[in-house]
């Protein structure tokens, strides 16, 4: 993967989590954010036209797991501004309207169960159908890529970016709901627990993919950018800004790929075995 394409992504995805936490009387500040992605997405779209990827599978993770993000912030922050442009501030201090919110979008999902399982449960039978270019998957037109441009859009990045934003949302109007039912309790949610992480962060990186991919997580409830982001909250270590470039080395090592879970393995073995004798 093109590693300047890849730091660029890095650069305009940065700032996307503060937005997670605003202060909903704060929405006004949507705007120069969602102006930001917007440019970011065209001009990535602009590079992606004339760009030759080294591989499918290079092609596949940018369609599947770089572009989304970007593509997800943007569904996620528009969202958002039209939500608190449609009700008036009396209203968002009730919780009529964040509960038919959660209402319309978990909809949105239970429609496309078939692409929702697809992604949780990990399949990549149909990653080359799904996340390739549309001049090369040869995927017919659907109302997620009906006017997309060729070569620089897939049949279902839109839909992914789409459900991963929902969920954001999702998450989002539900601690408001639970704001508005607890305001006093909401101010004791964060609990300080100073955990440092002492490897190295491709370690992280390694072992937030393996309990991601192995299903020891619920991973119907969240996306492994998502996991990273509450491994690094734990930790206190950020991960998620080069996540998906360490994942791409840590396939790409020529002896073992999981070199930090096998450390851990044989450091637990040489305990257990030592605690036994």
């Amino acid at each position: 993967m093109n590693v300047k394409l890849l730091e660029r992504v890095t650069e305009l995805t940065k700032g996307m989590e503060v937005f997670e936490y605003v202060d909903p009387e704060l929405q006004f500040r949507l705007n120069d954010k969602i102006q930001q992605i917007e440019n970011g997405i065209t001009e990535l779209n602009s590079f992606i036209r004339g760009y030759r990827f080294n591989s499918i599978q290079d092609e596949i993770v940018y369609f599947k797991e770089i572009k989304p993000q970007l593509v997800k912030e943007y569904v996620y922050l528009s969202s958002l501004k039209t939500f608190y442009e449609k009700h008036q501030d009396l209203e968002i201090k009730q919780s009529k309207p964040f509960k038919k919110e959660v209402d319309r979008l978990l909809y949105f999902i239970r429609d496309e169960k078939e692409f929702y399982g697809y992604i949780k449960k990990t399949h990549t039978h149909n990653d080359e159908h799904y996340f390739r270019r549309l001049s090369d998957s040869g995927a017919s037109r659907t109302i997620y890529n009906l006017n997309a441009d060729l070569e620089s859009s897939c049949s279902h990045g839109l839909l992914l970016a789409k459900i991963t934003a929902y969920e954001k949302l999702i998450g989002f109007y539900t601690r408001q709901l639970n704001r508005l039912k607890a305001p006093v309790e909401a101010e004791h949610l964060k609990v300080a627990l100073p955990l440092e992480w002492k490897a190295n962060k491709v370690d992280a990186v390694e072992l937030v993919y393996a309990l991601y991919y192995s299903g020891a997580v619920d991973t119907d409830k969240c996306t492994v950018h998502e996991l990273a982001k509450q491994f690094g909250e734990l930790f206190q270590i950020q991960i998620t800004e080069q996540l998906y470039r360490e994942y791409i080395d840590i396939k790409r090592r020529k002896l073992e790929p999981a070199r930090f879970l096998v450390k851990l393995l044989n450091h637990f073995r040489n305990r257990v075995e030592e605690e036994y004798t």
